[in-house]
């Protein structure tokens, strides 16, 4: 599967185009699906964070448009959810395969393909870097108004591990 965020619109006509929640400006995402057919996926923006694609072995793609989240199977072109936060900044994908987890600037939210599985309460003062995802551990920085401060987050128990820790 190959997934690429396109600079350049294409000209109209010249691949197929399918339209998630596309109104005004919008991002742009290149899709090749596992019978290495290409197609446009075109994005609604979200109230402002990053932009990111991801994929997994499954055929699932997890797009980031400006802070909305978009979960799709990127060989059938369906939409399976959209985040209900429209201002995320990073994702990352577990090596589980069916997992994504995306952060704000002050919380970290867990989706499966079709819903979200928990979120964190606040655990940054204004930022977080999300580095890895493996055998179901989060490993992160979150910023502690002086400086960064790693972190580990497990999936399954639900449990954050930090030396700082945000009281607010």
């Amino acid at each position: 599967m190959k997934l690429e965020i396109l600079t350049n619109i294409p000209e109209s006509g010249s691949i197929e185009e399918v339209r998630f929640d596309a109104t005004g400006d919008c991002t742009w995402v290149k899709f090749q699906d596992s019978d290495c057919l290409d197609w446009v996926g075109v994005f609604g923006l979200g109230f402002g964070g990053g932009k990111a694609v991801l994929g997994n072995s499954h055929g699932i793609a997890f797009i980031l448009s400006n802070g909305q989240g978009y979960i799709i199977n990127v060989n059938s072109r369906k939409l399976l959810s959209k985040t209900e936060c429209d201002y995320l900044n990073k994702v990352i994908s577990s090596d589980a395969g069916d997992i994504f987890v995306a952060s704000t600037d002050t919380d970290i939210r867990v989706y499966r393909k079709d819903c979200i599985i928990f979120s964190t309460e606040r655990i940054a003062s204004d930022g977080i870097n999300l580095k890895s995802c493996n055998d179901n551990i989060v490993v992160g920085e979150v910023w502690g108004f002086d400086k960064w401060y790693p972190f580990t987050l497990n999936i399954k128990n639900q449990k954050f591990e930090c030396s700082w820790l945000c009281t607010f």
